[in-house]
């Protein structure tokens, strides 16, 4: 039993060093950062030093990160050495203890801490001082006597006063926590439970919320000393700690099992058995071998008071099974609970052999191992039981000396009930009188009525709190169902507004859709109006079309038929002159009919598409003088379209000029070219050009006097649409006609 004090000592240290860490732990990477970023200053001294703590928390042991704890260090260490930083230096050098001692080179790692401690003893540097004689004192065991009373001395009479003199309420506390944990080691009780209790009121003065670890361990040591009330009180006041601070940790599992061993002692066995149950769901949690072994122990026990000694066993097996442990303190309360598990189903055979494997335990533990109780009473049992009573009184007088050694009142209550058993067997019934006298005086100072009152106000009062907390709960809960009501009542006036306003929307959108129905239906009519208009316009303008057409067809067939009477005219006439007078009227009416004809032709009434009508035109013209082989075309026409206005007018010159060229520019059926060219100057200019490689003019002047009938008519053609006309006569004849053309 006193073995769950060192684990509890060793986690009480486990969290006393991580709250004692002189910087907080943070991310590497994070670190890493802010150190690229930083100056070489103390502030980067500090950070390679926390760099150096992170990768030693992140060791846990091993050597993969002591390397990178290492090369930090050692910066931090030169960078303090170049800055002249006291404090600094004080703390590598106190780091590297610390990896020294986890590498287990503890005589570097003491030599450091001490290098370390000079430096802070001689700038006052008490908090950090502290800290290393805490540290130091951690590199001696609590496995041996003589390395734990120096152990106690380092945090008694140097770390201690170090803290003290900081000014550090809370580390002064911590301190204390230690000292006492370290002081029960030694079965000093009376001391260890005065330093606890000056801790706690060190804890409480500064209002520190995280108690549970001292009351779990005030609890303890009163269970220890026989003293149920106190240890009950204090290990219901550790589960309220917890539950205030919402630790769900290990830790918890030693709490409840402390609770579950004072309510043991009580013989409250349903209590004991439901903490244990508690304590052992943690455990498994966790996984956590040894807690489970020992809790799996515990239950058995408290199975077999409650009379279920085969469900003992099969707790017991359970935990053989499937949580294997090399640990010895594991051995010894997993066998002790089969040698008293197959004692009470009395297969003395097999209580046999666990019996002698826990005679061998016990010879590898220590002489004065306070969990040398674990085997001493469950061995004398057996005896008993099996009527080896000389084993049995030989073994009793062993665990007195045993018991009075440890100062254990509650052990040494339960030697004297099996001296009575003993004797009374023997018949040396002085002997169990008087034994059974010191028994029941043992007994009634462990657990008198009024204890027993107490004992029971205890529980009340934290059945009643427990109470009073759930009613907090209710009541806050009570309160948030009120808020969620008030908050449901809000939503649902939201919802009910956006309803109104969805509502609002929807109808305001259904008025404009039947408005807009209304007004598709009166579009509708008014585009079968537009339909109908169209339909009729469309067969107005097919019938202008026709009838144009019609007119332009006309037109064309009327100059067919002039032209015809002037050929008849011609026959009669007698002088060259009248005839040739005729010819030129025939081929001017032509020019003329075939703008008509291309007119009804084609789907465009209103304008004639050049190329094509120069082409047909050159081509009546060099037929009716019968030039094909002699005379050659050059023609070169843009795509371009000319209303009518336009297109007679420029007909009749190109009908004069291409004539005159036929007639005089290549006399005696000489060969020639006629060049042809229509094209645009600019956006609105338009440049006609007609030009021949003959003769020329007789005057080879530019711009000559118009003398002859078809001259005059191109000048008077040209003014008609505000064209600038000329004419040259060297190396043949040319004429051009430029005119502003809009469309």
């Amino acid at each position: 039993m006193r073995r769950q004090i060192k684990y509890v000592f060793m986690l009480a240290a486990l969290i006393y060093s991580a709250v004692a860490a002189q910087q907080p732990d943070h991310n590497g990477a994070g670190l890493l950062l802010q150190l690229k970023k930083g100056k070489e200053d103390t502030v980067s001294v500090n950070l390679l030093l926390q760099l150096s703590e992170y990768y030693f928390r992140k060791a846990s042991g091993g050597t993969k990160y002591l390397d990178s704890a290492l090369v930090y260090e050692h910066a931090a260490e030169q960078l303090s050495k170049k800055l002249n930083y006291p404090k600094g230096i004080g703390n590598s050098y106190e780091q590297l203890s610390k990896i020294l001692h986890v590498q287990n080179n503890t005589a570097q790692a003491r030599r450091f801490a001490d290098k370390a401690i000079e430096i802070f003893k001689a700038h006052d540097f008490f908090l950090e001082l502290g800290y290393a004689y805490y540290d130091l004192s951690g590199y001696y065991s609590i496995n041996f006597t003589d390395e734990l009373t120096e152990r106690i001395r380092i945090v008694e009479q140097l770390a201690l006063p170090a803290f003290q003199r900081s000014g550090s309420k809370l580390k002064e506390a911590d301190i204390l926590k230690e000292l006492g944990d370290l002081v029960q080691l030694t079965g000093n009780y009376s001391k260890a439970l005065s330093v606890l209790h000056h801790s706690l009121q060190l804890y409480q003065s500064i209002k520190h919320s995280n108690l549970e670890g001292i009351y779990d361990l005030l609890g303890a040591i009163y269970g220890i000393t026989g003293n149920n009330e106190q240890a009950l009180k204090y290990g219901l006041l550790a589960v309220n700690a917890a539950a205030s601070v919402n630790d769900t940790t290990i830790q918890l599992a030693t709490i409840f099992n402390r609770i579950g061993s004072t309510y043991s002692h009580m013989k409250k066995h349903n209590a004991a058995y439901d903490y244990f149950q508690k304590a052992l769901y943690v455990a498994k949690k966790y996984n956590n071998t040894e807690t489970i072994v020992l809790l799996s122990s515990k239950i058995s026990r408290t199975l077999i008071a409650l009379n279920k000694a085969h469900e003992a066993l099969e707790i017991l097996q359970e935990a053989q099974q499937k949580y294997p442990s090399k640990d010895i303190y594991s051995q010894l309360y997993l066998t002790a609970s089969f040698l008293i598990t197959y004692k009470e189903l009395r297969q003395y055979q097999q209580a046999q052999k666990y019996c002698d494997q826990l005679l061998a335990i016990s010879k590898r533990l220590d002489k004065y191992e306070p969990d040398q109780s674990e085997a001493q009473y469950p061995v004398t049992e057996f005896y008993l039981a099996t009527h080896q009573y000389e084993l049995a009184r030989k073994h009793l007088a062993g665990t007195d000396t045993f018991y009075k050694a440890i100062q254990s009142p509650l052990e040494l209550n339960h030697n004297h009930y099996l001296w009575f058993k003993l004797d009374s067997i023997q018949g040396n019934y002085l002997g169990a009188i008087t034994h059974y006298q010191l028994y029941k005086m043992l007994s009634d100072s462990l657990l008198n009525e009024t204890t027993s009152n107490h004992i029971e106000q205890l529980q009340v009062e934290f059945e009643t709190e427990k109470k009073d907390q759930d009613i907090k709960m209710l009541e806050n809960a009570t309160k948030l169902q009120q808020n969620k009501l008030a908050q449901a009542n809000q939503t649902r006036n939201w919802v009910i507004g956006v309803v109104i306003l969805l509502l609002i929307i929807i109808g305001l959108q259904a008025n404009n859709s039947w408005i807009k129905q209304r007004a598709n239906k009166k579009l509708k009519v008014q585009q079968k109006e537009i339909e109908e208009k169209n339909l009729v316009l469309q067969h107005l303008v097919t019938e202008k079309e026709w009838l144009i057409k019609e007119i332009h067809h006309r037109v064309k067939n009327n100059f067919h038929t002039v032209s015809g009477l002037l050929a008849t005219q011609s026959e009669y006439l007698k002088t060259d002159e009248a005839i040739e007078a005729v010819s030129e009227s025939h081929h001017r009416i032509q020019a003329m009919s075939l703008i008509h004809q291309k007119l009804y032709q084609s789907e465009n009434l209103s304008a004639i598409y050049m190329p094509d009508y120069v082409y047909e035109l050159a081509d009546y013209l060099r037929d009716s003088f019968n030039i094909r082989k002699s005379v050659q075309f050059n023609l070169q026409i843009e795509p371009i379209a000319l209303n009518l206005s336009h297109s007679i007018p420029l007909g009749l010159i190109m009908n004069e000029a291409i004539t005159n060229s036929i007639k005089y520019a290549f006399p005696g059926n000489k060969n020639g070219t006629i060049n042809i060219s229509l094209k645009h100057k600019s956006e609105r200019n338009l440049l006609l050009t007609i030009s021949d490689d003959g003769v020329g003019l007789r005057q080879g002047t530019a711009n000559p006097v118009p003398q002859s009938m078809g001259m005059k008519l191109m000048y008077g053609l040209s003014e008609d649409i505000d064209g600038k006309f000329t004419i040259s006569g060297y190396n043949g004849t040319a004429i051009s006609l430029e005119f502003i053309y809009d469309g």
